[in-house]
This record gives structure tokens, C-alpha cells and sequence, in this order.
């Protein structure tokens, strides 16, 4: 980028940081670009999301905790609608490889419970929202598909689930789940 383009984006971003809720410019145009799109990537990884991209991005890059947050949620909640868009391509693809036949036959067996215990639109969103290895956006819209559960309907559950897991993860980053447990502890 030229140097008048930048300092147009600059303009542009500090006078835009009321409507982004405060959000202050710190560094440079490419810097500032580069590390949201590298937080972006990370976050529509499969098996690694926010859970990955939020510590990443407040610990490595030394991104701003609310600018990580943002940009981490936003990636994430992406992940349902383009799955959806190119569902039937890409499990068309992966249903050659035994393994995915296997993984899903247990996650079939897996998410059955939770479920249960919940209810199909609740379980999902709980499922979803839990931040471990083997749950996430990825695997609630696989579960949405093998229930056979209505697209927009899947969409809002997994979307509820992301944003749980994104505060779940937030929380955890800036140490205040922490804080709370070594005060009862």
C-alpha cells in the first residue's frame, strides 16, 4: 500500500473506533490487515476455531483483547453458512476416506446423548459451545447433517454454540476463569 493509502485507512479506522465500541488504531495499515487475516485462517481450521485463533491472537500477535474477539467471533460464525454452501460437494469428498465413515459413525454415537439429555436445538448449541477437541462449528453442522435438521435452523443453534465457545475461550484467554477458580480453590 502507498503511503497516501494508508493514511487514508488510518483515517478512516480512527474515526470509525466509536461505531467499533472504542476500539483504538495501533500500528500500522498491513500490520493490523495481515494479523486479522492470519487470525481469520486460524479460526476456520477445522478442529482448531476459536479455541486456537483467541490465544493465538492475544498472546502471539499482541492484538487488542476486544479486536481478537471480534474478529476470532466473526470467522467463526462464518463457518456454518459456507459449510452449508458447499455441503454436498465436500461430503461427497470425504465420504470416500474411511476415517471420516468411522469419525462419523462416532460422532453419530457421540452427540446422540447430548441430545438427548438437552434436546435437538439446545444439545446442538451445547455441543457446539463446549471448546474441547472433537466439538466446534465443523462438527455441529456434520451432527445438523446427519440429524437431518433444517439449514437455517442449524445455522442459529451452531451460531448460539460459537458464541458460547467464544466467551468460553475469551474468558479463559484474559485469565478470568482463572482468577475465579483460585479464589474458590
Amino acid at each position: 500500500m502507498t503511503h497516501v493509502h494508508c493514511t487514508v485507512v488510518r483515517g478512516i479506522l480512527q474515526r470509525s473506533r466509536c461505531i467499533l465500541g472504542g476500539l483504538r488504531y495501533t500500528g500500522r495499515v498491513p500490520t493490523l490487515l495481515r494479523n486479522i487475516l492470519r487470525i481469520f485462517l486460524i479460526t476456520i481450521i477445522p478442529g482448531v476455531e476459536v479455541r486456537g485463533a483467541l490465544p493465538y491472537a492475544i498472546g502471539v500477535l499482541k492484538m487488542s483483547v476486544w479486536e481478537a474477539l471480534l474478529v476470532a467471533t466473526l470467522a467463526n460464525l462464518c463457518i456454518a453458512p459456507l459449510f452449508y454452501l458447499l455441503e454436498k460437494p465436500l461430503l461427497a469428498v470425504a465420504s470416500r476416506w474411511a476415517w471420516f465413515r468411522r469419525y462419523r459413525g462416532r460422532l453419530t454415537a457421540r452427540s446422540g446423548s447430548t441430545l438427548a439429555k438437552y434436546g435437538l436445538f439446545v444439545g446442538l448449541a451445547v455441543f457446539v459451545a463446549i471448546p474441547l477437541p472433537g466439538t466446534g462449528a465443523y462438527t455441529g453442522c456434520l451432527i445438523a447433517e446427519i440429524v437431518r435438521m433444517k439449514k437455517p435452523l442449524a445455522i442459529a443453534c451452531i451460531s448460539l454454540g460459537v458464541l458460547g465457545a467464544c466467551a468460553i475461550v475469551f474468558l479463559a484467554s484474559v485469565g478470568v476463569i482463572k482468577g475465579v477458580l483460585a479464589k474458590w480453590l
